[in-house]
């Protein structure tokens, strides 16, 4: 099988840009979709702002690493900070969170493609065709897929700019935004917490790929701005969903976004909610594209890491990954208590990430530093 160059790196150019539009669209995934129906009070709203506080510190202690020259060494680099041994460990620990995360978004979209566009066919085709995609995205190697992250971005950042309208309708009222602080005992559900916490989750996977970043020392500016963003976008589409659907309905409405796009009207298309979950496919399929790569990098750290890399590495690491979501969606994926399941351990799982991988990385750095002084 012919060698290729996946990981190559040809540039050393800023990319400051680029990991802003990663983390803002890691972050934006399949629970911009879900998230309005799990806060359905106004003073839930507040859960957006102080859990994207929290994620600005993760994203802090993020920033020390692409400030530390060993981000841009790459394999070398994570040698120095944690041995040969550590890596492989890594590496192996990593595998089965990338896979739980390549299983959750792709069942998950497949089941809003089946249930919205193509409602005969069997939800698993929904699967195996964007990975093909997503495989062949992966094709263009690793230092293509971080610059095509900027079409990406563009894209889809003007998906929610079509929910205005719901601002503008004239029977909704500022008082339906109250209360933002709750004035009974009910109690704020702490997996509400969780859901929102992880939904700021994925930026801790930029670590694998600081080598194709070039990393620099301003890079918590751009993380920042993307957490800000995502923020934003969270705030506008709950706001809309809240104005819409109003306290009492929201909780029983599974896809809120999706939903309010059937009542969006255009002259030229019919059914505009079509056209939205084909403008999300964008970022599922990079994404699902992105974590394949990063899959084969793991596995090669787990083997020897000078060969070469292949195609037929590519398309095992695919398939892989295909192996383990289709047996999901097949026998493990059912409407009621299967499915919470999923949900919840992708939060817990994602949740657990974000806080544990970049403070062992600062971790590591206080400590390096503190043995070579």
């Amino acid at each position: 099988m012919q060698a290729i160059s996946l990981f190559r790196k040809t540039s050393h150019q800023e990319s400051g840009f680029y990991a802003l539009f990663l983390t803002n669209r890691i972050q934006m995934l399949y629970y911009m979709i879900v998230m309005p129906s799990a806060l359905v009070q106004p003073y839930m709203l507040l859960a957006i702002v102080a859990m994207g506080i929290a994620s600005q510190f993760c994203l802090y202690m993020l920033s020390k690493w692409f400030a530390t020259p060993y981000a841009a060494q790459g394999y070398q680099g994570f040698e120095k900070l944690f041995g040969k041994r550590g890596i492989k460990i890594l590496a192996l620990a990593s595998l089965p969170l990338l896979l739980l995360k390549i299983s959750f978004i792709s069942i998950s979209y497949a089941e809003i493609m089946q249930q919205f566009v193509f409602p005969s066919m069997d939800r698993e085709w929904h699967i195996v065709f964007p990975f093909i995609l997503s495989c062949y995205l992966a094709l263009f190697g690793m230092e293509n897929m971080v610059r095509f992250v900027t079409i990406v971005f563009i894209g889809t950042i003007w998906i929610f700019f079509l929910y205005t309208p719901y601002f503008l309708v004239q029977s909704n009222s500022i008082h339906d935004l109250y209360p933002l602080i709750p004035i009974g005992p009910e109690p704020f559900a702490w997996k509400s917490l969780l859901l929102v916490f992880s939904s700021f989750s994925g930026p801790e996977f930029l670590i694998a790929i600081s080598y194709w970043l070039n990393p620099q020392r301003k890079m918590l500016k751009y993380l920042t701005i993307a957490n800000a963003i995502s923020v934003g976008e969270y705030l506008f589409i709950s706001i809309a969903s809240l104005l819409f659907y109003g306290s009492k309905y929201l909780p029983t409405i599974k896809y809120p976004n999706v939903e309010m796009g059937r009542y969006l009207q255009s002259p030229v298309f019919e059914r505009v909610d079509i056209i939205l979950i084909s403008a999300y496919s964008f970022s599922f399929l990079y994404s699902i594209a992105l974590f394949v790569l990063m899959i084969y990098g793991a596995s090669r750290l787990l083997g020897k890491t000078k060969t070469n890399t292949t195609l037929i590495g590519l398309i095992v690491s695919g398939c892989a990954a295909m192996a383990v979501t289709l047996p999901i969606s097949k026998w493990f994926w059912e409407p009621g208590l299967e499915q919470s399941f999923w949900l919840d351990l992708q939060m817990w799982a994602g949740s657990a990430t974000y806080l544990l991988v970049p403070l062992l990385v600062w971790i590591a750095i206080k400590r390096k530093a503190r043995t070579t002084s």
